[in-house]
């Protein structure tokens, strides 16, 4: 099988047929870029064109009080609720940042339909470099739903800031996710084991979880010629979980590791997707296939890992859990994938956050600090190339300068770096096309998807959490 004319891949199960997800894109892709653009430029909207993201030279991203934290609400949302369940995280942060510390509420908060550009223009910031000398933070926690503050400008803002979202279904559970952050951040006794434990599954009938593991798993597990195993370099083990080991009880197992939690939680897999009239899609969507799915057409709760499935005495407090399946951290209400207008495909009745992260993330007995993973559709293009190479620097990019003890909306900046890279791709293109060049639409389709599939990666939880750190290994 030749993996260079193969794909392209996506990483999810239909929940109804049992069947992977379409990899499969229609209508006129050049029109819909024309079009994308010229209604980006009208809004505000930004067409990134640099390759590197943060901060003015000479500010540690480190230091709350140089570079800042703030705190968003949707404009006409009461955050006093929210502020009194977050109090004490609330309270760390504005102790950390000082004069940098900023709560954006009522006509300074996100209103409805404003673009990332217009919000930071308001503020007297650009979608340009963050200087916190502005008033406006580099770490920015939006707070709710995506009914109220969109993912996408979610992705537009995090393209020059590091932005995370607090969306849980109580405020018992925004509670729950303050108080274990601070317990982590304050409590000396509370750490982390010098561990990467990676999850990825590898089915004999399935080629998206084969590549998957040929191509990630077992490179960051073993390394290879070039490469050594993920984390060594820094004095970290990994542990991988791979082919017949990923099952629903082995992942259960490694989330209630009796000693201490892993510093990340790395799972490559499929994830669940339900249709928008689905009664089980709101606690399910998202949820990781485990090895046990015994193949196409046939599929059940008993194969997949959902919120439900966390156990009582899991042990997840102080990681971070990077996630690699489709809607892992999320689904728009509609297909940001599919090209056909002025309908494209519903996928769910509102946009909605995964339930399995906010479950990780709000445990009695301490969560996760935070979670990145994918909204929509998650695809092969983040760790494969259009010419069959492999290219999963930006995974090791990320996981790396976690372990470093970088803050993690500092940590993902990468996926934002390459996301402007493509970004400018597509406009060069596009440009040659305006001036007669002709253009292959499945080129350009390979590169409108690879532009948004990285765009789609979103941290969930605040992100200026970052692990602990540990001493030099012996």
């Amino acid at each position: 099988m030749n993996d260079e004319t193969e794909g392209p891949y996506v990483f999810g199960v239909n929940a109804s047929t049992g069947q992977p997800l379409s990899s499969e894109a229609s209508g006129s892709i050049a029109e819909q870029l024309e079009q994308e653009s010229k209604a980006s430029l009208a809004v505000g909207a930004p067409i990134p064109e640099r390759d590197t993201f943060g901060v003015p030279f000479g500010f540690d991203l480190d230091n709350l009080s140089e570079v800042g934290w703030g705190i968003i609400f949707e404009s006409t949302a009461d955050p006093l609720p929210y502020l009194d369940a977050l109090s004490k995280l609330v309270e760390l942060r504005r102790q950390q940042a000082g004069n940098r510390f900023r709560i954006f509420s009522g006509i300074d908060g996100y209103r409805k339909g404003e673009s990332a550009s217009k919000w930071l223009n308001r503020h007297g910031a650009t979608l340009n470099l963050i200087d916190p000398c502005n008033d406006v933070p580099f770490y920015l926690t939006l707070v709710g739903p995506p009914t109220y503050i969109p993912f996408e400008f979610q992705y537009s803002l995090d393209i020059v800031a590091g932005v995370g979202r607090l969306d849980f279904p109580t405020l018992d559970e925004f509670s729950a996710y303050a108080q274990s952050v601070v317990n982590f951040e304050l409590d000396d006794s509370r750490s982390t084991r010098r561990d990467i434990d990676l999850f990825a599954t590898c089915h004999d009938f399935d080629r998206a979880t084969q590549l998957f593991n040929k191509c990630v798993a077992r490179p960051l597990s073993q390394g290879d010629e070039k490469r050594d195993p993920l984390g060594k370099k820094y004095g970290f083990n990994i542990n991988a979980f791979l082919d017949d080991q990923s099952t629903k009880a082995t992942l259960s197992k490694i989330m209630s590791n009796p000693h201490q939690a892993p510093s990340i939680l790395f799972t490559g897999t499929h994830g669940m997707a339900f249709d928008f009239t689905d009664p089980r899609q709101l606690d399910n969507q998202g949820a990781l296939v485990c090895q046990d799915w015994p193949g196409y057409g046939n599929i059940s709760s008993d194969h997949w890992f959902a919120a439900k499935d966390v156990p009582v005495n899991a042990n997840v407090h102080g990681l971070i859990h990077f996630f690699f399946a489709c809607y892992g951290a999320g689904t728009p209400e509609f297909d940001n994938f599919h090209f056909d207008t002025p309908s494209p495909p519903r996928l769910s009745t509102n946009p909605m956050t995964a339930r399995l992260p906010q479950r990780l993330m709000t445990l009695s007995q301490g969560g996760a600090l935070a979670s990145l993973g994918h909204i929509d559709r998650a695809w092969a293009s983040s760790f494969r190339a259009n010419t069959g190479h492999n290219q999963t620097q930006g995974f090791r990019d990320v996981m790396e300068r976690l372990m470093v003890g970088q803050r993690v909306g500092q940590a993902t900046d990468t996926f934002n770096a390459q996301w402007g890279v493509l970004s400018t791709e597509l406009v060069t293109i596009l440009n040659e096309k305006a001036y007669g060049k002709l253009i292959n639409d499945n080129d350009l389709l390979a590169l409108r998807n690879s532009r948004d599939d990285l765009r789609n990666y979103v941290v969930l939880g605040d992100p200026a959490v970052k692990l602990k750190p540990h001493p030099d290994p012996v």
